[in-house]
């Protein structure tokens, strides 16, 4: 064996070794190639290990849950646009995606509590304000951890959050909600119409608004480009 050959053997042996490392701890893997800068690694409070990064600067921060399947890239193109705006932006990933740790049930349910955990990395970082903004899978969360975060959060966006999943309760936690919410779905984005209903007549908070745009877009699809979800958010986010 060669000595080209011998590195390569043993490069290899090393990167199925921290592989295998990861996999067996849960550690975090650098892969968020859209986000290269502004790398946040943060626990929540079951000790859950989670990796997110920031955008921008600012004294109100916006919290954004990715949906299912997603990670920090989903959402990073409209951080920038929030970074822009004079907002920091803080995108993460839920516990089992992304660069966070893997939990087995019932830990993986505990998305509300990831999102709380970002909610004080945001003040951490200097934030007198903070709006969440979940995006499906998100929405849910971000509904679910407004009504639990002490201090409360200064407002909450949900586009296209189901009513339930996977056990975890939305309208549940519409009914303690006492932070200013704002609801968005497509009025043609079957099922989740009717869940942003259901959502919005199930909210305590009386500072709360139901806007249905019209198609079936989906989630972070409502403020990818300029148009009437992209404006409530903003306005939203101004607001409060």
């Amino acid at each position: 064996m060669n000595s080209m050959t011998r590195v390569a053997v043993a490069t290899l042996a090393l990167v199925t070794c921290v592989a295998t490392l990861n996999a067996a701890t849960g550690a975090a893997r650098p892969t968020h190639a859209c986000a290269k800068k502004g790398s946040l690694r943060f626990k929540a409070a079951d000790g859950t290990r989670l990796a997110g990064h920031r955008f921008g600067h600012g004294t109100t921060a916006v919290v954004l849950a990715h949906q299912s399947n997603g990670n920090v890239c989903q959402w990073a193109p409209y951080a920038r646009r929030l970074a822009s705006l004079g907002y920091l932006a803080i995108a993460f990933d839920f516990r089992g995606h992304g660069d966070s740790q893997y939990r087995k049930y019932p830990a993986s349910r505990r998305l509300a509590g990831d999102v709380s955990a970002a909610v004080k990395v945001a003040r951490r970082l200097g934030a007198k304000k903070v709006v969440l903004v979940g995006a499906s899978l998100g929405g849910i969360a971000v509904v679910v951890a407004a009504a639990n975060t002490r201090p409360p959060v200064n407002g909450v966006i949900n586009l296209s959050g189901p009513a339930n999943f996977g056990g975890i309760d939305a309208v549940a936690a519409a009914r303690r909600l006492q932070v200013p919410v704002l609801y968005i779905a497509g009025d043609n984005d079957d099922g989740f119409t009717e869940d942003a209903r259901k959502l919005y007549e199930a909210t305590a908070e009386t500072d709360k608004a139901l806007e249905l745009i019209p198609g079936a877009e989906h989630g972070v699809q409502l403020v990818s480009r300029a148009g009437r979800a992209r404006t409530l958010v903003e306005t939203f986010i101004a607001a409060h």
